[in-house]
Order: C-alpha cells, then sequence, then structure tokens
C-alpha cells in the first residue's frame, strides 16, 4: 500500500466513515509506518488525523480483521522441494492445521538458495495471518553461511512457534563396507578425500550435520550437494554417493528393504522406530550430538491476536494422535512453543551456528 492510500484511509477514520476491518488494519499499519520512516509526516498531521493515529495505536492489537481470522485459506510456504523431511512434516502438519482452524492450507512449495527463495518470499507477504513459513535450521544457519541473505531474520519476521526436534540418522549405500560408524570412520581415515556425503543442499541442516561429523571424527570427506534430499537419496541408493545425514521418514522404507544401511541416529537416544540403530555415542563419537527442528514464523507486525490464534491452533495440530503417529517415525519431539520462547531459541541457534561455522570452515558460497 502506497503511503498516500495511508493518509486517505487515516482520514476516513478521522471522519469516522465506515472502512471496514480490512481498510482499518491496512490504514493503520500504513500510516504507522509512514510515521515511523519521516518526522515531516508527522508534523504535517492536522489534530484529526493524529487522534486517528492514536486510535489506531489503542485499536490495531483488537482490530477486528485479527477477530476475523481465518476467513480464507491460508498458505504454508515451505522453503524446500517436495520429498524431503521438511515436505512430508509441512504436509502433515497443514492438513490437520486446517481442520483444526476450519479453512484450509496450502502447502507451497519455494525451494531454492538454501531455502532463502521461501523465506524471501514469506518477508514480503501481507503481515495478515495468511501466508506462514515452516521454518528449519537454515533459517538461522544462512546468515553465518552466506556473505547476504535479502531479508532480516530478527526484523522481518515474527515467531509463532517451535512445532517439533528430531535427530538425524546416518545412512550408508549397502556397497560400503562398514557396519558402524567406529568402521566407518576407520574406512574414512585410510582413505582422505575419497569418501563423499550427500545433502540437500549447501549450507542446509544435513550438510551441518555432516560437517559436524567430519570435524568430531577428524576425517576429511566430500561434500555433495543437491537441489534437495529427493534426488539426494536417489543417488545415495544407486551409490553415486556413499552417505547421507537426513530424517528417518524419507529413508525408512529403503531401510527396510535393504536399499540402505542406517548406521546411526544423531541425537542422544535411539529411535522407537528404529531400536536397533545405536547412538553416534554409543558408536564410539561421543562429542556428537545434533538435531534439527522445525517451526513456523508469520511477516513482521501480525497482529499478536492473530499470532495467538495460530499457536494455539498449532498446539491442537502436534497434540492430535494422528499427527503424533505419523510423526513418530521421525523421534520427534513434539512440544510446541510459545512465541516468545521460540523467538528466544532461534537467537540462541544463530549463536550456535556461527560457532559452528567458524569451527568448520563450512560455506554455502
Amino acid at each position: 500500500m502506497s503511503r498516500n492510500a495511508g493518509l486517505v484511509i487515516f482520514d476516513q477514520i478521522s471522519n469516522q466513515r465506515d472502512i471496514g476491518p480490512a481498510g482499518l488494519d491496512m490504514g493503520c499499519r500504513g500510516f504507522i509506518s509512514l510515521s515511523l520512516q519521516t518526522k515531516a509526516a508527522m508534523k504535517a498531521l492536522s489534530r484529526r488525523t493524529a487522534a486517528a493515529a492514536l486510535f489506531c495505536a489503542v485499536a490495531l492489537p483488537f482490530s477486528p480483521l485479527a477477530a476475523a481470522w481465518p476467513d480464507k485459506p491460508i498458505t504454508m510456504i515451505v522453503p524446500y522441494p517436495p520429498g524431503g523431511t521438511s515436505d512430508y512434516v509441512a504436509r502433515i502438519v497443514a492438513n490437520k492445521l486446517g481442520e483444526v482452524l476450519g479453512q484450509t492450507v496450502i502447502v507451497d512449495n519455494r525451494p531454492g538458495a538454501g531455502a532463502i527463495v521461501g523465506t524471501a518470499a514469506a518477508a514480503l507477504a501481507p503481515a495478515d495471518g495468511y501466508t506462514i513459513l515452516l521454518t528449519a535450521p537454515e533459517f538461522t544457519l544462512n546468515p553465518a553461511v552466506r556473505a547476504r541473505v535479502p531479508y532480516d531474520a530478527r526484523k522481518d519476521f515474527a515467531p509463532v512457534a517451535l512445532i517439533a526436534s528430531y535427530p538425524h540418522v546416518l545412512v550408508v549405500n549397502p556397497q560400503v563396507p562398514a557396519k558402524d560408524v567406529r568402521q566407518l570412520i576407520a574406512l574414512a581415515k585410510a582413505k582422505p578425500g575419497e569418501m563423499n556425503f550427500a545433502s540437500g543442499g549447501s549450507g542446509g541442516s544435513n550438510h551441518a550435520s555432516g560437517e559436524f561429523f567430519k570435524h568430531t571424527a577428524g576425517v576429511q570427506i566430500t561434500h555433495i550437494p543437491y537441489k534437495g534430499n529427493g534426488p539426494a537419496l536417489t543417488d545415495l541408493v544407486t551409490n553415486r554417493v556413499q552417505m547421507l545425514f537426513t530424517g528417518l521418514a524419507p529413508v525408512e522404507t529403503q531401510v527396510k528393504s535393504g536399499q540402505l544401511r542406517a548406521i546411526a541416529v544423531t541425537g542422544p537416544t535411539r529411535l522407537a522406530a528404529a531400536p536397533d540403530v545405536p547412538t553416534m555415542a554409543e558408536s564410539g563419537l561421543p562429542g556428537y550430538n545434533f538435531s534439527t527442528w522445525y517451526g513456523v514464523l508469520v511477516p513482521a507486525d501480525t497482529p499478536k491476536a492473530v499470532i495467538e490464534r495460530l499457536n494455539a491452533g498449532l498446539r491442537k495440530t502436534m497434540d492430535a494422535p494422528e499427527v503424533k503417529d505419523k510423526l513418530s517415525s521421525l523421534g520427534a519431539d513434539l512440544t510446541v512453543s510459545t512465541p516468545q520462547a521460540y523467538g528466544t531459541m532461534l537467537q540462541e541457534e544463530v549463536a550456535r551456528w556461527s560457532t559452528l561455522v567458524k569451527a568448520t570452515g563450512m560455506t554455502a558460497e
């Protein structure tokens, strides 16, 4: 919306004209944005329009637009391609969340540049609660591994909730002559630089998981990035690459059929869906503990009432038995956080990734 449009709507407010919920919300936000950008605009206000500004400062958090939410479908932007763990989680959550909220939640896959394409699109969306972003570690990792990102992770988004956290599993092609982590490390040390690991893209969480393994185990293995976990998995099954760190769900069928071998879980405990697969610590690498997570963000300035309602909807969604059942193979903790707790966690993750990147030299460029 233009600044002039914001002024027009504010003038309508000040004259007590009926502009409707959407107009109230749009006008308040547009004018507040204008007033923050230029002192001259504030000096130019009439007493009548200044009074309207004061009215909006009080009324905006309780605007009818927020009260009516949701009254149309919601788009969940997933900055990853179909076929991977992120897409798997998104579709399960979106389906149930739609039932809980009484509106369809549409999954919109927007992969590219290590989740930057979809994240940037979400940052530019209207702050009305009808565009939400499924986030993963890449959100906090990208600022550490890339020279620039086209959004400000701290200012352009508002946290809604952390919804799940889970470990990776390390899977290898059966032709790799290693039955466990100790053998894999010994093999990699005997052939420095000759072995490789795949990822869904440079700068992603499974790339970070692999780099952390290299650093902790003291081995030299080559990173092979793909455009998504789906293509990486295809090449792993055909032995074009040798290993992959990923969630269990996308590889569970291949592991059960013998097309892949799961040799370790990256978290502190074994997975109920794969009880025979030991943890990294049990396998002789006690310094390795790596889990990934999923959360939901909305564009900054989304009404607080919408964020609270969305958080409550996510709590009901993740507590639903069918959601728990479908996500059990990930070994995920489905505890939903408050918006404030998720915001704090994001800040901690930024610091964590910065430390890892400095230690490993990891880059997405």
